[in-house]
């Protein structure tokens, strides 16, 4: 009796840390890596600095962060989730418009 308590005290809390760990796993930020955008450009009506920049985006969500690396101003632009190859990303600007990020 005491050996099945025992288990139970020692199984359960590592069975429920290693759900909880693959949880917060498939929950982490996907970022591409820092680039720089040469020009001053639009974005979801805000006007952005030229910089570097980079994108974060969190497993199986629409919509991707654009992070300003220097000030850490951040905006949200919607995203096909996580079909991208981790690290990299591809900017579609019209004229000085940012369209789509893939």
């Amino acid at each position: 009796m005491m050996q099945k308590s025992f288990r139970a005290l020692v199984i359960l809390p590592c069975a429920a840390a290693l759900i909880l760990g693959v949880s917060a796993a498939q929950a982490a930020a996907v970022k591409s890596e820092p680039f720089a955008i040469p020009f001053a450009f639009q974005v979801e009506k805000r006007t952005l600095p030229a910089g570097e920049y980079r994108v974060e985006q969190a497993q199986g969500l629409d919509v991707a962060m654009l992070v300003n690396t220097k000030t850490g101003q951040k905006v949200g632009i919607v995203r096909p989730p996580a079909t991208h190859e981790p690290g990299k990303v591809k900017l579609v600007f019209k004229g000085n418009i940012l369209t789509q990020i893939r």
